[in-house]
């Protein structure tokens, strides 16, 4: 089998030893405009306190402090999240599945955002109860319902396109990195404030940390690490990092130059920013046959076009489908996205006639895409997702994100729990069962699970068209309500919402106040 080996772990303490990953790629998230010489989210009130990080857990404070950071970026008052919770829900099952490491262990850049897309984390330290950071602890053992906040996007970043990471430290507060360390990459003296490691440098390893702004004219003077290697150009990063606000006389921040010989590059992968978020209610339900997300990019079929499917038992009380999420490298491909009946043997129908579009576009960056949809009611709680990907007009092939087992130095560090009967490829006309094709053609028994989730919502009848206040009658009191809730005074639960949308056009807007005057006054019935 083509098998990716996970050879980079991310591990810094302050004193460390090497270890790696691998790389991808992503696109603009923001407007076209000029960029400033200088920003700053730290200074606009967008970054949370420097912490200092337990044992080998860069990446759980580097993950946690850029979810934070979009959080406040966009007018939510947060505290911070747990990173005991995060820390254990990464350790195996009782079953052995899940990231082998224990809660000392190093771990991997992936594993924040698995976590972040799952829905079962952040937690907030406020919600977490106790959580003893011991090793009898497993991951089975903590609650997963905690979370606010569920990330439903993310792009993929490298240092091939330095402007777009400057938009998404902009539009989202702060962005995911890591890099390779060394102590002896600081400028000399106490305050440790640049670091710059040549490409000739061998030693350090991985750490993870938040890039949360930056600087054009940052002196390339002030880098003499290594015999007093200095980069060519002015220009650095401006560093969260998570080994205390004492770290150094910025309070646990520095500046890294923008030619250091691994950051944002392919040796420790993903960096990424989190672009898109939900709240997470009562009346939202993530469908989901994998927890950990995309831990490779099946692309094994070297073809331009390919049909991907996850099966899933649907909830009937979450009877519509809002969003559809996916993970996928093949950046500049179109997409479709497809509701599938079941055919024979509860596995998808593979004759596309019976299917329905929900839903189509572009990729316009490697990463996880959320595609939203038109508010589609399955018919049935048996059925599945597909999601077409059409690379044709790209230099890639078509692939889509995979939970798939990791090895590192010949051992595993992840290894999914994937069934038969959850994810499909279309074949020769037929739905084959992604694990099924695993052992014909690789002899692997362990497999994957394509990463494709569904957010379903509740849908509400009305009880009585009008009554928006729910008083069992409907006055001109009604549309004071609904007046009062577009204006955002008041906010009306669901029920009184279905209600309150008198005309049925699935908008609630000023068309249905008139609506209800005009029956009030015995104008329309």
């Amino acid at each position: 089998m083509k098998r990716f080996t996970l050879k980079t772990t991310i591990c810094s303490a302050l004193v460390l030893t090497v270890a790696l990953s691998a790389g991808t790629i992503g696109a603009a998230a923001a407007e076209d405009n000029e960029l400033p010489s200088y920003y700053s989210s730290r200074d606009l009130g967008y970054v949370t306190s420097v912490k200092m990080q337990f044992h080998s857990t860069c990446w759980v404070y580097a993950g946690l402090a850029t979810y934070e950071s979009l959080l406040l970026k966009n007018g939510i008052e947060t505290e911070d999240m747990s990173p005991a919770h995060l820390n254990i829900w990464s350790t195996p099952h009782e079953d052995g599945t899940g990231w082998t490491r224990s809660i000392y262990g190093d771990g991997f850049p992936k594993i924040p955002l698995g976590y972040f897309t799952s829905w079962q984390g952040p937690v907030f330290s406020s919600d977490e109860g106790d959580l003893p950071l011991d090793e009898s602890i497993k991951s089975d053992d903590i609650p997963t319902d905690l979370a606010r906040y569920g990330i439903t996007s993310a792009m993929y970043l490298t240092n091939s396109d330095r402007d777009t990471i400057k938009r998404c430290i902009i539009d989202y507060g702060g962005v995911y990195t890591s890099y390779c360390h060394s102590v002896a990459c600081f400028n000399k003296g106490e305050d440790k404030v640049s670091y710059y490691m040549p490409k000739n440098y061998s030693g350090g390893a991985g750490h993870s940390v938040e890039v949360v702004g930056w600087d054009d004219d940052y002196p390339l003077e002030n880098f003499n690490g290594i015999d007093g290697s200095r980069p060519q150009n002015n220009g650095a990063w401006l560093i969260k990092n998570s080994h205390g606000d004492n770290f150094n006389s910025m309070g646990g921040f520095f500046w890294m130059s923008y030619e250091d010989a691994w950051v944002f590059l392919n040796r420790y992968t993903p960096s990424y920013a989190l672009t898109g978020f939900e709240e997470i209610t009562e009346d939202k339900k993530l469908v989901q046959n994998e927890i950990y997300g995309a831990t490779y990019d099946f692309g094994y079929i070297p073809e331009k076009t390919q049909t991907f499917i996850n099966r899933f038992s649907f909830d009937a009380d979450y009877n519509t489908i809002d969003k559809i999420v996916f993970a996928t490298k093949a950046t500049g491909a179109e997409y479709s996205i497809y509701y599938v009946p079941d055919g024979e043997n509860e596995t998808p129908d593979p004759n596309i006639g019976t299917w329905t579009l929900l839903g189509s576009g572009t990729v316009d960056y490697a990463g996880y895409i959320c595609a939203d949809i038109e508010d589609f009611k399955y018919p049935d709680t048996e059925g599945s997702i597909a999601i077409k990907i059409n690379a044709s007009k790209t230099n890639m092939y078509a692939t889509i994100g995979v939970d798939e087992w990791l090895t590192s130095s010949n051992s595993y560090v992840f290894i999914p729990d994937s069934k038969r009967g959850e994810s499909f490829m279309i074949r020769n006309g037929q739905a084959v069962d992604l694990m099924d094709w695993y052992k014909s053609n690789e002899n692997d028994d362990i497999g994957g699970t394509f990463v494709i989730k569904a957010l379903t919502v509740k849908s509400y009848e009305p009880t009585l068209l009008g009554d928006a206040d729910l008083d069992g009658i409907v006055n001109i009191n009604d549309v004071t309500e609904i007046q009062r809730h577009l204006a955002e005074y008041t906010t009306m639960n669901t029920t009184a919402q279905a209600n309150a949308d008198y005309n049925r056009d699935g908008i609630i807007n000023i068309e249905d106040c008139t609506q209800i005057q005009l029956m009030l006054a015995e104008y329309v019935s």
